[in-house]
């Protein structure tokens, strides 16, 4: 399975979960896994990431579709194993599969916002290192 399909397969997992379905078992492959994992263990610091980051929009009134694509955005973002760009990326094409053009521009200018963010919270953070 493509990384896509894999990122798809999350999609979903993380989707039915906002209906309190839980449907990752033995059959999801282990980077679906992975992501689904990573993002419920980590919801509050991501969610908090988007809430910080939306515009003239509260976070409630977001559909689950850009949530859940902004959320595994987000995971992926922290993890630093893939180039934000790519990331960012990926998940707007999420968010275009599963919804519309306009949610897939709502997630990539948030996922933009979070990304800028993070880089300037890692370039301070690393100019506060005791030696």
């Amino acid at each position: 399975m493509s990384r896509r399909e894999d990122r798809k397969e999350a999609f979903k997992l993380l989707f039915s979960s906002t209906f309190g379905i839980n449907n990752c078992d033995d059959s999801v492959s282990e980077f679906a896994k992975e992501i689904f994992t990573g993002v419920n263990e980590n919801i509050l610091i991501i969610d908090n990431l988007i809430k910080e980051n939306i515009r003239n929009w509260k976070f409630e009134r977001i559909s689950r579709v850009a949530k859940s694509a902004m959320r595994m955005g987000i995971y992926e973002l922290i993890q630093e194993k893939i180039p934000m760009a790519i990331v960012i990326n990926e998940e707007v094409e999420m968010a275009k599969i599963f919804g519309s053009e306009e949610e897939a521009n709502y997630v990539q200018a948030v996922l933009t916002s979070v990304s800028n963010s993070y880089k300037n919270y890692i370039n301070n953070k690393n100019n506060f290192i005791v030696k």
